[in-house]
């Protein structure tokens, strides 16, 4: 038996012992495994082994009969165990060696799968689905695939801190050497993953796009099929398994057509869709089209007409413009007229102008002539100033010198004077130095001042203790006024409509009572408004009809306060719940206005059914508390009469929509079940009940009397505060009286010792002042003798000052001579002047006239330049507008350009009786049209072109996605159906192996979405073929079926290997026999895929194939410590040797 063995999952001993090889290969962790030789590998020594086997009939009692004999050819006896194998490579991409280190349970474990199937059993627990898991993180994938633990850090074994799984695929000769090798290694902190592809440092990503070239599909369940995916396999939809199916069998083009026409599908159902949005939209905007179009008609007549009469009045500045133009003309020709005159006046008048101006000419030379010694006179001038300036400041400064000496002398005597007065001064400190005045004592003097300080801080606390005691009575006697306002304020409410209803809430609810009291003294903490309960706010139109409202309204709506903001809501509900403790209180915010509560019938409507009215129109008070009456109990939906109504009133008010209603003595509600039908109703009558809060409320006498007890009490209270309050204010005055006199003799001893104290300081201080006094006069004596000194020294500096003087003087005498000279010459050349001007005026006079003419005629050149200018300014402007108003025309304003300038170059009143026949033309054809229809009208057509346009293009993209998706069709669809006929040929083979019946086919509908693969199979010989589902089939058969569709795509399957976890549990010993064997015949024929088939039991006598390779695992708390002592493949061999009478010794 050709197979692999693993024992117990333990840590491998480094010294382990060598274990002799034996045929039947050991894998795993604490694998046999000779340090002399390579270990055999699986199949290479098989024949040899069969030889020494005695007979078959030794074998026949330890291993089932199914181990030697296929099921076709049971009976005949034929060995499969001497059938040589044919020698099978591995196919490119299948997994040649897995290694797992510190991987979940294992520490150390090899494995090395066949390549054909794989067997991998042994009990739940051991490590069976720990190999499926590994095979799909080594080669890249997600732990989403495996339907286990999400965090890539759980795989590792507990207590490591890594774990490393190694897989060996098969190589593809025309691309590799070698086998490709990948290494993936998990850490448990982060949940970190690291690849490497031949000891080369890769990624994620790199690992895919090789395991992808080799057609490895782990996210596809038609080919990886784990344990915890297994029921979502079995419950994919036949839409998705169609996906999966072209994944795993089809090539890799084919899924791509199929997701083109599922997106090409969605995309023409997108534009047939809003082709016909358009095409009705497009038929309603012609038939508006159409029943607008006479009125257009009209509107544009009038339109145009609007159009000519804005172009007119938009054309006013042409007829200006050429009104200007001729007059600018008139004004030109008259300017060159006055121009050629004056230029004849220029002429004649040139030599008189030649001589006035050889005249003025002669005239400014003797000007200048003048002005220059005029500048020569006023700089002497300058000069004779500087010299009086100086003699004048010198002679300041010599009575400078002589003030100087006066101040002087005046300071020397104010000296003098202040020496005598400060020996005055000295003779009188020496004299008051010799008398010392009276001695006392401070510290008796002091303890008086304290002793009576102490005094009147006694007499103080008590006159403090008897106001207290006073402010205290007038607090008591406002208390007990307070008591008596109140209840007298109590008495007049009780007598009241609302005191009495007042007092009537306070009989039904205490809480509610002392709530009311409480919102109407804090009102202004509310930012709205808020009501007390209906039975405060409300009152009965008619008392009678009390009754019939308090039978709708709930008791809890009764006593309900009611506030209009949700802020006034939270801080009331905190007040009265949290701070007050109040229990038995209801609160309501009424949001919505009266007038939103429409009632469900109109008052017209009622009378018919014999109602009178709505309940909500019986009662009167605030819009608020009404509405939070109607939201909460339906007043504006139940009506009300004072009369019983009839059986026919009955049944036609059961036909409405009226749910409540109130007669004389009476309560009505129906309740109504739609989904039954309209008869589905059911009527709850109740008897009215006395009315017991809307009613007139007799005054509490007794509340009352208390209320006068209470006035009583508070009054006798008041007197005897009054009375004592009269004893403390007389004993206060004394204690005033007294804290007077005391402070009156505090305040004499502490004057009579501040006049001791500062007559002792003065005398303390004399010696200091006699000391400075001496000082002042020592000082003074220094001033005397430098006060001759500094009266020389000014003596001298005044003689010098006035011989300066002198000389100042000659030099004025002398500049003053100079100055009279420089006059002398001025004077004849102003003469000069004089008679050069009175030339000049006599040619001037002659002159004048001419020049004035001349000015005439200049100034009327100057005033027809300027009118020409302006003329021509201001037909520029007309110019300019009128280009504007050319470029901003139409080809109908251009018309009337033509009209107005071109062909009748009419006149501004001309223009003026055309605008106005135009305006008698618009107010004829006005009408009953909108401004607005030919702009909607215009803008409709150009929306009706757009969407023709639109539509023509969404044609042309659905003729050619038709086109598209006929000609993928025509490739994908046959290729599918081709594909499907094999997949159920080779289903259908499977079913009749079993003596059943099987077919796939494929769904075909318009919706490419929803083409699916049909799988139907029959169990019983009495059954059609019916759609495989979880309804008609149970679970084993469900598995059956599953399982060959599998086995159905193995010889179709472009991957290189295929993993089915624990697939045969739902079987039952039948089935799963005949689905083993026939997964046997297919997955060990010749060039097919490798196979995992992962399991934790098997039936005995199951078909065997030399190409199958079983791998055992064992592992668990009771496994022996020394894997030798548990080795699969000695084992085996020690009870062939038993059967055939022998001894084997096994190694170790």
């Amino acid at each position: 038996m050709s197979g692999s063995v693993t024992p117990a999952r333990r840590p491998r001993e480094e010294d382990d012992s060598d274990i002799e090889d034996f045929e039947p290969s050991v894998d795993g962790e604490g694998s046999a495994r000779s340090t002399g030789r390579k270990r055999a590998r699986v199949g290479d020594d098989y024949g040899e082994e069969d030889a020494n086997d005695d007979s078959e009939s030794e074998r026949g009692s330890l291993l089932p009969d199914s181990f030697r004999r296929s099921p076709k050819t049971t009976g005949r006896g034929v060995d499969l165990l001497n059938t040589r194998s044919t020698a099978q490579k591995h196919q490119p991409g299948s997994i040649v060696r897995v290694t797992l280190t510190n991987f979940v349970t294992y520490t150390k474990a090899e494995f090395h799968p066949g390549p054909n199937l794989n067997m991998i059993i042994g009990p739940n627990g051991t490590g069976k689905s720990t190999l499926v898991c590994a095979i799909c993180l080594g080669l890249g994938w997600g732990t989403v695939h495996l339907g286990r633990a999400k965090d890539l850090g759980e795989f590792v074994k507990h207590g490591a801190k890594r774990a490393e799984i190694e897989i060996e695929l098969a190589k593809d000769p025309a691309r590799h050497e070698d086998n490709p090798v990948i290494t993936t290694r998990i850490t448990k902190d982060g949940n970190k993953a690291e690849f490497a592809i031949d000891q080369k440092k890769s990624n994620k990503k790199g690992v895919q796009q090789l395991a992808r070239s080799f057609s490895i599909q782990v996210d596809n369940l038609c080919q990886f099929l784990p344990q915890d995916r297994v029921v979502e396999f079995a419950g994919l939809s036949p839409e998705a398994l169609l996906v999966h199916t072209q994944r795993a069998a089809a090539p890799e083009h084919m899924s791509e057509w199929h997701d083109s026409l599922k997106d090409m599908r969605k995309e023409q159902r997108s534009q047939q869709q809003e082709q016909q949005k358009l095409l009705e939209s497009l038929k309603q905007d012609e038939g508006r089209q159409r029943l607008q179009e006479a009125d257009v008609i009209r509107m544009r007549e009038r339109s145009e007409l609007q159009q000519r009469q804005a172009t007119l009045e938009k054309l006013r500045p042409f007829p200006k413009y050429a009104a200007a133009v001729a007059r600018h003309l008139e004004a030109k020709n008259r300017k060159k007229e006055a121009e050629r005159e004056l230029r004849r006046l220029e002429a004649r008048l040139q030599p008189n102008l030649h001589a006035v101006q050889a005249k003025e000419a002669y005239h400014e030379r003797v000007g200048k002539v003048v002005s220059l010694r005029q500048r020569l006179a006023q700089r002497q001038e300058g000069t004779v100033s500087d010299n009086r300036k100086k003699i004048v400041e010198i002679s300041e400064k010599i009575d400078d010198c002589t003030n100087e000496i006066q101040t002087e002398k005046q300071n020397n005597k104010a000296v003098h004077e202040k020496a005598n007065r400060l020996k005055r001064e000295i003779s009188a400190l020496q004299r008051h130095m010799e008398n010392p005045p009276e001695p006392f004592d401070p510290a008796e003097m002091n303890e008086r001042n304290r002793e009576l300080t102490r005094r009147i801080r006694e007499i103080t606390d008590g006159g403090r203790e008897i106001q207290e005691e006073i402010r205290n009575l007038n607090g008591q006697a406002r208390q007990r006024q307070t008591i008596v306002e109140q209840c007298q304020k109590d008495r007049e409410s009780l007598q009241s409509q609302a005191g009495q209803q007042a007092n009537k809430l306070r009989q039904v609810s205490r809480d509610a009572a002392v709530a009311w009291d409480w919102i109407q003294t804090h009102r202004d903490q509310f930012k709205g408004e808020v009501y007390g309960p209906p039975i405060i706010e409300c009152t009965m139109k008619d008392s009678r009809n009390a009754s019939a409202v308090e039978s709708v309204v709930q008791d809890g709506e009764k006593l309900a306060f009611t506030v209009t903001t949700q802020e006034d809501f939270d801080m009331l509900n905190r007040q009265l719940y949290t701070t007050m403790k109040l229990s038995k209180i209801n609160i309501r915010a009424s949001i919505h206005a009266l007038s939103t509560f429409d009632p469900p019938l109109r008052s017209d409507d009622l009378r018919q059914y014999g109602l009178e009215c709505w309940v909500v129109d019986l009662i009167e008070g605030p819009d608020a508390v009404l509405a939070m009456l109607c939201d909460n109990s339906r007043l504006h939906q139940t009506a009300f009469t004072a009369r019983d109504i009839t059986d026919a009133q009955y049944e036609a008010l059961k036909r409405t929509s009226l749910s409540s209603w109130v007669t004389a003595s009476n309560t009505y509600q129906i309740a109504r079940r739609r989904e039954y039908g309209e008869q589905a109703t059911s009527t709850r009558v109740n008897p009215l009940k006395p009315a017991r809060y809307f009613t007139d409320a007799p005054v509490d006498r007794q509340h009352e009397d208390e209320l006068n007890a209470r006035e009583r009490e508070a009054k006798g209270e008041i007197g005897e505060i009054r009375q004592k309050h009269e004893e403390l204010k007389t004993e206060g005055t004394g204690y005033k009286e007294r804290l007077n006199q005391l402070r009156e003799e505090q305040k004499r001893i502490t004057e009579e010792k501040e006049v001791k104290q500062r007559q002792h300081s003065e005398f303390n201080g004399l010696p200091a002042k006699e000391q400075r006094a001496q000082e002042q006069l020592r000082n003074a004596q220094q001033q005397i003798d430098g006060s001759l000194e500094r009266r020389r020294r000014i003596v001298e500096r005044g003689d010098n000052l006035t011989v300066s003087k002198g000389q100042l003087v000659l030099d004025y005498a002398n500049s003053v001579e100079a100055l009279r000279g420089l006059h002398v010459q001025l004077y004849e050349a102003e003469i000069l002047q004089l008679e050069a001007k009175s030339d000049l005026d006599q040619l001037q006079a002659q002159h004048a006239e001419e020049q004035r003419l001349l000015q005439e005629r200049t100034d009327e050149v100057a005033q027809l330049t300027e009118v020409s200018r302006t003329l021509l300014e201001a037909g520029r402007r007309l110019q300019v507008d009128c280009r504007g108003i050319g470029e901003d025309l139409n080809d109908a304003g251009h018309e009337v350009l033509n009209e107005v300038v071109t062909e009748g170059k009419w006149t501004e009143d001309q223009l003026e009786t055309e605008i106005e026949s135009v305006t008698t033309r618009i107010q004829l054809t006005s009408g009953n049209g909108n401004q607005n229809t030919i702009r909607e009208f215009e803008e409709r057509a150009s929306r009706i072109e757009t969407k023709c346009a639109k539509l023509r293009d969404i044609e042309a993209h659905l003729r050619d996605l038709f086109n598209r998706i006929e000609e993928l069709r025509g490739k994908w669809e046959p290729k599918l159906d081709e594909l499907v006929a094999q997949i159920s040929e080779a289903f259908a083979e499977n079913f009749t192996r079993i003596q059943s019946a099987g077919e796939v086919a494929v769904h075909k509908d318009d919706d490419f979405e929803q083409w699916a693969i049909q799988i139907k199979v029959k169990f019983r010989e009495n059954e059609q073929l019916s759609v495989l589902d979880s309804h008609r089939q149970s679970g084993g058969e469900r598995a059956v079926s599953t399982i060959f569709y599998l086995m159905a795509l193995q010889s179709l399957a472009r991957a290189p290997f295929r993993v089915v976890d624990e697939i045969n549990q739902g079987m039952d010993p039948r089935n799963e026999r005949l689905v083993h064997s026939r997964m046997v015949e297919i997955a060990c024929a010749e060039h097919t895929s490798q196979y995992f088939l992962i399991t934790p039991k098997l039936l005995n006598g199951l078909t065997y194939h030399p190409n199958m390779k079983v791998h055992c695992i064992a592992s668990g708390e009771y496994m022996p410590s020394d894997h030798r002592e548990l080795d699969f493949a000695a084992l085996a061999q020690k009870a062939l040797a038993v059967r055939r009478g022998g001894n084997v010794e096994v190694a170790g």
